[in-house]
């Protein structure tokens, strides 16, 4: 047989029961036959290959799972890591553990990276603003350099004239403009210090009866000097029924009004301004009124109009250099306006003009007992105070000669202390209507001074007279019993309306 070699069980079954003679002639068994052997051959190989591949299994199956174990540790390490990680960055304060699903974990980092993306967005916006607002306060101290600077000059280099010329042509000559310039840094500071205080939240707004169309008429008149420089006319327009007598803070009106009438002038040349009170609203004892200042000056780029209320800022930096000013005039207004239930608006176009203006909501003063205005403007004129007994305690030797010659003026009497200490012995000793306290001064300051005084006489009127303009020093200065303060350098129309009201002829 050319087939294949018999298997071993079949060739012993055909060597029993069949002989090879029987096969020869029978062609179909001989076929049958190998159909079988091939069986027996293909199972015989299908078992040694199922054992072998059993055994290969198995052994694979051991790495496999050592392999798999050691996966899973590693994923446990992983996940253990990420947790915290994610712990770490979950702002929400939700608790995570690692029976979280890995899908889950991974969601909620991704959530988190782009919170965190967000926060840096916004940290880098904020930082622009920051760089932007330091840049403007950059440009700012520049201005404000510049703006002490020209006054100083011209103080310093007149005086010096003034030493050298030593006549008194030349005295008359240079006194109005050393008088100008010393108003000009003057009124710098006082623009400083209000910003400050404003910002600090320490602006009080009263309620006095005043009368604001006086007010109005005042502010113009004292700015007729100033407007006539730039050959500018001012006028005040009244409404035929507009109610004058109001309460609330005439000082902070006057303010807002000056700072918008003085923009006004600065930026008009050969031109009008024009200052309008209109009469909105009369109704249960309240006034609804409109105030109006009108020029027809440079004007404002459209571009320009929300950085002018912004602080440290103004239009243009060029506008300061060719007009002056510290950029805090709107500023100011603005804030004061939003103390007193308003809002400051305008209508501008290069070239034609500017119109600013704000509506109040006041109490009409029903019995007309107004305070005379006057009092708050710069054609206040200082009233004899004969017999008023002021203790000065004082120890910078100039500022004492200059408050000596000043209220030497008004006849005040006035007795010095050099410093706390002494300032406390002569009070002991002595009876005064005022005590004028520096605060900053050797051996023993004013807060002490006061402190001590006030252990003996709750009533007498201390005022403090100091250069400390910080709101926190001030602050002290009131809590410990100080009446009311006045900001070197001092204007000597407000010492004497301070003194005034103390003085019992």
């Amino acid at each position: 047989m050319s087939n294949a070699p018999l298997h071993n069980k079949l060739k012993i079954q055909i060597d029993t029961y069949l002989s090879e003679k029987v096969l020869d002639s029978l062609p179909e068994v001989s076929n049958f036959i190998q159909e079988v052997n091939q069986t027996y051959l293909n199972h015989e190989k299908v078992a040694k290959s199922s054992k072998k591949t059993s055994q290969l299994t198995k052994k694979e199956l051991i790495e496999s799972n050592a392999k798999l174990k050691d996966e899973l540790d590693k994923k446990g390490v992983f996940q253990s890591k990420l947790v915290n990680a994610i712990q770490q960055l979950n702002g929400d304060g939700k608790s995570i553990n690692q029976e979280d699903n890995l899908e889950d974990l991974l969601d909620i980092l991704h959530k988190e990276i782009k919170l965190k993306k967000k926060f840096q967005k916004q940290l880098f916006t904020s930082k622009a603003i920051a760089e932007e607002a330091n840049e403007a306060k950059s440009e700012f101290l520049s201005t404000m350099s510049h703006e002490i600077r020209t006054p100083l000059n011209a103080i310093i280099g007149l005086i010096y004239i003034m030493e050298k010329e030593n006549s008194l042509q030349s005295f008359h000559e240079n006194i109005e403009v050393l008088k100008h310039s010393a108003q000009n840094l003057f009124l710098l500071i006082n623009d400083i210090l209000d910003f400050s205080k404003i910002e600090a939240g320490r602006v009080d707004i009263e309620k006095i009866p005043f009368n604001i169309v006086q007010l109005v008429q005042q502010i113009a008149k004292s700015m007729e000097a100033r407007a006539s420089e730039n050959l500018n006319t001012i006028e005040v327009i009244v409404d035929p029924d507009f109610v004058p007598n109001l309460i609330s803070d005439p000082l902070r009106i006057n303010q807002v009004i000056t700072n918008l009438v003085s923009n006004a002038v600065k930026f008009t040349y050969e031109g009008n301004i024009r200052i309008k009170l209109k009469q909105i609203a009369v109704q249960s004892n309240f006034s609804t009124f409109k105030i109006e200042v009108m020029d027809n000056g440079i004007g404002i780029d459209k571009d320009k109009f929300q950085s002018i209320f912004q602080k440290f800022s103004q239009a243009e930096t060029k506008t300061s250099r060719l007009y002056g000013g510290t950029g805090l005039g709107l500023v100011i207004t603005k804030k004061l306006l939003s103390l007193l239930g308003s809002e400051i608006k305008f209508e501008s176009e290069v070239g034609v003009g500017s119109n600013f203006f704000f509506t109040l909501h006041l109490p009409i003063d029903m019995k007309q007992i107004g305070v005379n205005t006057h009092d708050l403007q710069e054609d206040y004129k200082e009233e004899n105070l004969k017999g008023l007994k002021v203790l000065l305690v004082e120890d910078n030797l100039i500022n004492i000669k200059i408050a000596q010659k000043i209220m030497g003026q008004w006849d005040v009497e006035v007795d010095l202390a050099e410093n706390g200490l002494i300032g406390i012995e002569k009070f002991n000793d002595n009876t005064y209507d005022v005590i004028l306290m520096d605060l900053s001064m050797p051996i023993m300051d004013g807060y002490d001074a006061t402190i001590h005084i006030r252990k003996t006489d709750k009533l007498i009127p201390i005022i403090a007279l100091t250069a400390s303009a910080s709101f926190g020093y001030l602050d002290r200065a009131l809590q410990i019993g100080i009446n009311e303060y006045i900001i070197k350098p001092f204007n000597p129309k407000e010492l004497n309306m301070k003194l005034r009201k103390y003085y019992n002829p």
